[in-house]
């Protein structure tokens, strides 16, 4: 008689470093209900609530922490937003660059959650890790912020000096995992 055996079979997730971009902070000192207001007549849609991020034309904006949201906006339109930015929180708060702080990689896959259980603390099959949702955490001791952009992708930021590190630790875990390969 053979004995049954148990197996993980996943799509192995796929990650790169994204293409780079303007990454704007946006830090409010008062009451951020008056200038989520203005910002939604600015861009069209309010600014997300604790653990959020949305979407706005070419603009991702993403909660960091209260009263801090970081803005992902393609280099072109960097002056621009940071302006309108600027003016939307004149003396309540401060708009500044911060695209050198963080490198942005994409993960890609069905299996992406998989993935990001190794190493960490974070439950990220959780049902209520959707679309939207943004959490930080750490993992092999190393900083990371979550995006999920779509069922099968979500966005991690890391500070640039450990980008290296955590690519290594992701393609030794991938490799451990047993793939289905159509």
């Amino acid at each position: 008689m053979t004995p049954k055996a148990c197996a993980t079979v996943t799509d192995t997730p796929r990650f790169h470093a994204a293409p780079p971009e303007t990454l704007l902070r946006l830090e409010l000192w008062a009451d951020a209900k008056p200038v989520s207001r203005r910002f939604a007549k600015a861009f069209g849609i309010a600014l997300p609530g604790p653990g959020r991020a949305v979407t706005t034309g070419s603009l991702r904006v993403i909660w960091r922490e209260p009263g801090a949201w970081m803005i992902r906006a393609p280099f072109a339109e960097c002056d621009t937003v940071q302006d309108s930015l600027a003016a939307l929180s004149v003396d309540v708060g401060a708009v500044t660059d911060i695209s050198g702080a963080a490198v942005r990689c994409a993960l890609r896959g069905r299996d992406w959650r998989i993935l990001l259980t190794y190493g960490g603390v974070f439950n990220a099959e959780a049902a209520a890790f959707q679309p939207g949702c943004v959490a930080g955490t750490v993992v092999e001791h190393i900083a990371v912020r979550y995006d999920v952009i779509v069922e099968e992708h979500v966005d991690v930021y890391v500070a640039p000096s450990y980008a290296q590190d955590l690519f290594g630790y992701w393609a030794s875990v991938a490799r451990t995992l047993d793939v289905n390969r159509p």
